[in-house]
């Protein structure tokens, strides 16, 4: 198989369901004058020299922002494929390059948003999919009932015999139990995992408690994340501000702004290498030509 012809065809397939639904296609700044704020990404950062001036700058992480601030001004349903950067991530599954679609969809919610997907995945051989709910999944894979209260996760960890620090604090718990998680999910069927912790919903909207925000996973891969999105630009700054505390970053007051000029709407992001690993049985990205490959000091990948 030449993956280089596959991975155009992949493409194409993608543009067309998407076109066929009515989205437009869009472009945005790769570079940005804010840095995307999520709390377990970290943005690159840059310096340029503009008129004798020197300016801060960030690659952006995913359009997300742009795209937003576009909504304010154009509100259509809208999607983007683009090169989106990541610092501090390289391995088998991760680079700190790699190609993202993104895109939203106007008076919809999350729920909304994982039939469309379903609706792509089978374009791609998956005919099926289920979705679990996160502390199911928990308790089901791990044994674990999951609780947004510190000390009652910490006692359930306990008396289900794991084993951890006192002084970690529930987010690195959380994602330590989660790592474990994602090594089950996904197989069989494309599995949408939903009703996330609200102190998890990023951008999303939180109602009776629960993130409504989903992740999908094929063959264990972390494919897709998407939320009902919040348009409180009160609520987001206080998400950011808790996201970049200790930080000297600064806050996307445009995004803000413009968050309130949105109908109601929803969006998700793939990484479509990923996506196209599922769909190929491929073990790691060092497999795809045109990834990024960095060489150590012996000249090996």
């Amino acid at each position: 198989m030449n993956l280089l012809f596959a991975w155009a065809d992949f493409l194409d397939t993608i543009r067309q369901f998407f076109k066929s639904r009515g989205y437009l296609e869009v472009s945005t700044p790769i570079l940005q004058p804010y840095p995307n704020v999520d709390p377990n990404v970290e943005p690159l950062e840059l310096q340029l020299n503009l008129r004798g001036e020197k300016k801060k700058f960030w690659l952006h992480t995913s359009p997300e922002h742009s795209m937003k601030k576009m909504l304010a001004d154009y509100p259509i349903n809208m999607f983007q494929i683009v090169k989106v950067f990541r610092d501090g991530e390289y391995g088998r599954l991760h680079r700190p390059e790699f190609t993202m679609l993104e895109w939203y969809r106007i008076g919809t919610d999350y729920m909304g948003l994982i039939e469309e997907i379903g609706e792509l995945l089978k374009l791609f051989g998956f005919d099926s999919y289920k979705v679990l709910e996160l502390e199911k999944a928990f308790e089901e894979y791990l044994g674990v009932v999951l609780s947004e209260e510190e000390e009652v996760l910490k006692n359930n960890l306990v008396s289900y015999g794991y084993q951890f620090d006192d002084r970690e604090d529930w987010e690195s718990l959380f994602y330590r139990l989660y790592l474990e998680l994602e090594k089950h999910l996904g197989f069989g069927e494309p599995t949408f995992l939903i009703n996330f912790p609200s102190r998890l919903a990023i951008y999303g909207v939180v109602r009776d408690g629960y993130a409504e925000r989903f992740e999908l996973y094929i063959k264990g891969l972390e494919i897709a994340n998407g939320w009902t999105e919040e348009k409180n630009p009160q609520k987001i700054k206080e998400r950011m501000e808790h996201w970049i505390k200790g930080k000297d970053v600064p806050i996307d007051t445009e995004l803000l702004k413009a968050l309130e000029k949105i109908p109601n709407f929803s969006g998700c992001s793939v990484g479509l290498e990923r996506l196209f690993m599922a769909v190929y049985n491929i073990e790691s990205l060092d497999q795809l030509p045109w990834v990024l490959k960095i060489k150590n000091a012996e000249g090996k990948i």
